[in-house]
């Protein structure tokens, strides 16, 4: 069976996925499965097994507009696709779907253009957002996102902390797309400088975008590194694979910490776990206030509502640092094992 998948929603949300791709191969038997995802996601599906034919969509630049839609429709149709799954609702992505000639379609019922599906699934927003993708094939079971192992680029994140004197560092990721989600960037260098007061090195990790803020956030603090804009996505990924933990906003890095299986320390603002994009790692935590001015909507804001950003504000660096202990205790004990086996 021939499977085109398409997802073209933000970055963390083409992360939570990769559970359906292995079902389609461990469940379904597909042979051959092509992914429709966004330019800046495609990368990290590059020469993963699971991924048969990969097709980036530049949706807001080389592939704008209907053309784009027609030409990309075209790329799936010549897949020759027995079955097209969408987890994405936009009116693009229904359109990409009939374009296929799949002749069986499966979106969602509350997607736009939801009559260009032949089957549709209700959007059951009580479930993770990995469930709720594999609802679609009408399974049912608890999943974590992966990714490609890729050995090269594993090899080069080693030696560039072993180049750096890193070993087994916390990894801190302070930028968001909104700002209600963003925990302030002084509570995360309070973080920092408290954790290198313990020994206990920090990385700071974003993209090219992000080299600034990360930038203020090391200033003078020596066990502190950014990296923000030297890695790419991949090499990100491999990074969080040799961290002892990763602290992170309620944004694509939660995701990729998770694919990682890195413990995960998501810090929530306006938005709350119950949306179905929290972390579910066994040694994960979720720190949040309980205030009733949240959440104030599913995806953020630019500006607080209220102008106070108390949720992000007012979680002290303090509690992170507390949470963060019984992983800092495991770290050390793993460094003393590796000591004295050298």
């Amino acid at each position: 069976m021939r499977v085109a998948v398409i997802h073209t929603a933000f970055l963390g949300d083409v992360i939570l996925l990769t559970p359906l791709l292995d079902a389609l191969h461990e469940r379904l038997g597909a042979s051959d499965v092509a992914l429709l995802t966004t330019a800046l996601a495609a990368p990290l599906f590059r020469d993963d097994p699971r991924v048969s034919l990969l097709l980036p969509y530049d949706k807001r630049g080389a592939d704008k507009g209907l053309a784009g839609i027609w030409r990309l429709g075209m790329r799936l149709r010549d897949f020759r696709p027995d079955l097209l799954i969408s987890a994405h609702r936009s009116l693009r992505s229904a359109l990409l779907a009939r374009l296929s000639g799949a002749p069986r379609r499966i979106g969602y019922r509350s997607a736009t253009g939801r009559w260009l599906y032949t089957e549709t699934v209700t959007d059951d927003r009580s479930l993770h957002e990995c469930r709720r993708i594999l609802a679609l094939l009408g399974m049912d079971h608890d999943a974590l996102p992966t990714l490609h192992d890729d050995r090269a680029e594993r090899t080069r994140v080693r030696q560039l902390l072993r180049e750096r004197g890193l070993r087994w560092p916390v990894a801190l990721a302070p930028g968001s797309v909104w700002a209600t989600k963003q925990w302030p960037p002084h509570h995360f260098r309070s973080l920092a400088r408290s954790l290198g007061e313990r020994g206990v090195p920090v990385v700071l990790l974003g993209g090219p975008g992000e080299r600034e803020l990360c930038a203020g956030i090391a200033a003078e603090l020596p066990d502190c590194h950014s990296l923000a804009g030297e890695l790419g996505l991949r090499e990100s990924f491999q990074l969080l694979r040799r961290c002892c933990a990763a602290v992170v906003n309620d944004s694509a890095p939660l995701h990729l910490s998770q694919a990682a299986g890195v413990p995960t320390f998501a810090l929530f603002g306006s938005t709350v776990t119950a949306f179905g994009f929290g972390p579910r790692g066994p040694r994960d935590r979720v720190l949040e206030l309980p205030l009733d001015c949240r959440p104030c909507g599913r995806h953020g804001h630019r500006r607080c509502p209220l102008g106070t950003l108390a949720c992000l504000e007012t979680l002290a660096p303090q509690l992170v640092l507390e949470a963060l202990a019984s992983e800092l205790t495991l770290r050390n004990a793993r460094l003393l094992d590796l000591d004295q086996e050298e």
